[in-house]
């Protein structure tokens, strides 16, 4: 028999034991984990594989310029991420890891972290009927822009490659009738041989060029259809021995002849209705050649700032097999320059004001839509602007925009700050080709006054600043400019340096090669330790100076100045709105000043990103962004707006 106090004891030592337990585990939330092994975490979910669409191809397209019968690729397109460049995905028949995307598109639109380089992979599913395969029909796919290598196939096979954003360019197509598959490899690593992101964009690791390395179809694809010939490219160069005289205008057509054997090929080129110019030249099978024609216009309507005068051309080119329809708008005007530094538009002394652009949207990124376009072209004609920019050839439908706006366009080729030691060999064959790519694309456009051989050659590298006068540069421009002369010699040719006081004058071998000289300044803005030699707003008035006593017959155009700002603060803070107030007024009244600079363009328009590690002279920067802008990443107008605005609407395009 159990003693009844010694149970009763036992029992209460239980009670309170599970007591003290249950106070703990209350103690700890209800819901803190047990003290065991934890649990895996779930399995992430897996993307749903999209619903596959078959598009027909629609007879739609953004711009004038072109061929008729092209064919918008719009609709559904689908996309996956190739981080581990591991994918062979262009016979790949489900969908199986893909997204569904509409193009334009950037893969990397949003980020403002990584910037890494990587491989994105496109595919579009579309078929042709019967009727819009007639026999004798051939094809070809144009691309608007692919950043930066791209490999195209179709129905599995490789069908071509092209190396180089921003510039379009175009392949042979063998669709069959009925349902294809038209796949597209696009690469944003850069090589030793590649342009604009002259520190090479590790795999995966940051890519340091001037601006974020956007990857992806930045811009539309079409398909058009080709039958017995093909005009490729048709160029229009008008000619004016001065502002009153006729125009002499000058044709050159790149035409292919698709038949076997060597035929005639009737040509025609109708302004507005009338027939102005034709041609019958013998073309042999399956080859191009180039046609010229020319024509008159008597007394022309210049285009010019306030007065954008265009014209409207028409090509068509046939043989047996069947033939070609090209249109194009273009304008007339004379460019000249005086002894005195002065440029000259329809005999009238050029004092332009504007403002560059980044085709950079804090959701689109590159690959802008209608929408941003018109942003942009607003926010410009907002400001009074006279004249604008970029570090390459933009949208095609934004350049019409701004033909049609008169809005006068420095065109610069996509060559940014390559080193000397590798400005030489393939490097240097591949920027003079990108100079020749950029003239070919915008060559029709009224806007555009200046061909820019590249910007900012020497440019720095830690601090580290590389003379122009380096021979490789000195052989560039002077090969650039005359491969850009022979293609167009009716506009200026230029370059855009960094003028800095670490080197104060520019390359007199440089400076001969070229027409115009762009002056990219930061005077009181950069530190030392990044341009060499620390300088004040003091310093750019005498620079100017210096600059056009050495170069009296050179037109100056400053192509770059600004400050950045992203907080309220004093006017002697660099970063604040107050500091890029005072700062971007006391320049740009520098520059009015001098009567041989002839136009003033604010770097930039609006902020842009450039790389994760972004501090760009700001002792508050706000990485990737570069916020120079006038607007800010959001699309808000900073102070700085209302004040250039009022300038700007106060000056003449004219002196």
């Amino acid at each position: 028999m159990r003693h009844p106090l010694k149970l009763t004891l036992t029992l209460l030592a239980l009670v309170v034991a599970a007591s003290v337990l249950a106070s703990a585990s209350w103690a700890q939330g209800p819901t803190a984990p047990a003290p065991t092994t934890p649990a895996p975490a779930p399995a992430p979910t897996p993307t749903p594989t999209p619903r596959l669409v078959v598009d027909t191809p629609q007879r739609r397209t953004l711009i004038r310029e072109g061929q008729a019968g092209r064919l918008l690729m719009g609709g559904a397109w689908y996309f996956r991420l190739d981080d581990a460049r591991t994918g062979r995905f262009q016979r790949q028949r489900s969908l199986r890891g893909w997204t569904r995307v509409s193009v334009p598109h950037n893969w990397n639109a949003k980020d403002v972290t990584l910037n890494k380089s990587s491989v994105g992979w496109y595919r579009k599913e579309f078929k042709l009927s019967r009727k819009q395969m007639p026999k004798g029909t051939a094809w070809r796919l144009r691309f608007e822009s692919a950043n930066h290598t791209a490999i195209v196939y179709l129905n599995g096979r490789e069908i071509g490659r092209h190396t180089g954003g921003y510039l379009p360019f175009e392949v042979d197509a063998k669709p069959k009738r009925g349902r294809n598959r038209l796949v597209v490899r696009v690469s944003t690593l850069r090589g030793a041989n590649d342009l604009t992101h002259w520190r090479l964009a590790r795999f995966n690791a940051y890519g340091t060029g001037g601006w974020w390395n956007f990857g992806g179809l930045l811009r539309e694809v079409y398909l058009r259809p080709v039958r017995g010939t093909d005009i490729e490219q048709l160029a229009v160069l008008p000619r004016l021995k001065n502002p009153r005289s006729s125009a002499r205008v000058v044709t050159r057509l790149k035409i292919r002849n698709l038949a076997r054997r060597r035929q005639t090929v009737k040509v025609a080129l109708k302004l507005g209705k009338k027939t102005v110019a034709t041609a019958s030249p013998r073309i042999a099978g399956r080859r191009s050649r180039e046609v010229r024609t020319t024509f008159t216009i008597r007394r022309p309507r210049l285009w010019q700032p306030g007065r954008p005068s265009l014209y409207k051309l028409s090509a068509t080119a046939s043989n047996e097999g069947g033939g070609s329809r090209y249109g194009v708008s273009f304008g007339v005007k004379h460019l000249a320059r005086t002894g005195a530094g002065v440029a000259l538009l329809n005999g009238r002394a050029l004092n332009l004001r504007g403002a560059s652009i980044h085709e950079d949207d804090s959701s689109k990124g590159a690959a802008w839509d209608t929408g941003q376009r018109r942003a942009h072209l607003s926010y410009l004609k907002s400001l009074g602007a006279t004249v604008t920019r970029a570090h390459y050839p933009l949208h095609p439908a934004f350049m019409e925009s701004l033909d049609r706006a008169g809005i006068m366009f420095w065109a610069q080729a996509p060559v940014y700050q390559v080193r000397p030691e590798k400005m030489a060999g393939r490097v240097r064959k591949n920027a003079v080709q990108a100079n020749r790519d950029t003239v070919t694309a915008g060559i029709n456009h009224a806007s555009i006054f200046t061909w820019s051989l590249g910007n900012e050659l020497s440019g720095t590298d830690g601090g580290v600043f590389f003379n122009e006068t380096q021979p490789a540069y000195q052989t560039f421009a002077t090969q650039a400019a005359a491969a850009v002369r022979k293609l167009d010699p009716t506009r200026f040719v230029g370059i855009d340096r960094q003028s800095i006081l670490a080197q104060p004058d520019p390359s007199p071998g440089l400076a001969k090669a070229i027409d115009v000289i762009g002056i990219n300044e930061y005077f009181g803005w950069y530190r030392a330790s990044q341009i060499g030699r620390a300088s004040t707003t003091g310093d750019l008035g005498p620079f100017l100076d210096r600059t056009h006593t050495l170069y009296p017959g050179k037109p100056l155009f400053v192509t770059e100045y600004g400050a950045e700002s992203n907080r309220n603060g004093p006017n002697t803070e660099l970063g604040t709105y107050a500091f890029q107030n005072k700062w971007t007024l006391d320049h740009l009244r520098i520059h009015a000043s001098k009567p041989f600079v002839n136009g003033s363009i604010l770097w930039a328009l609006r902020d842009f990103r450039v790389h994760p590690t972004w501090a760009g002279g700001n002792p508050k920067p706000n990485p990737p962004w570069n916020n120079k802008g006038l607007i800010d990443e959001n699309g808000a107008a900073k102070p700085v707006f209302g004040l250039v605005q009022r300038e700007f609407r106060a000056t003449r395009a004219f002196r």
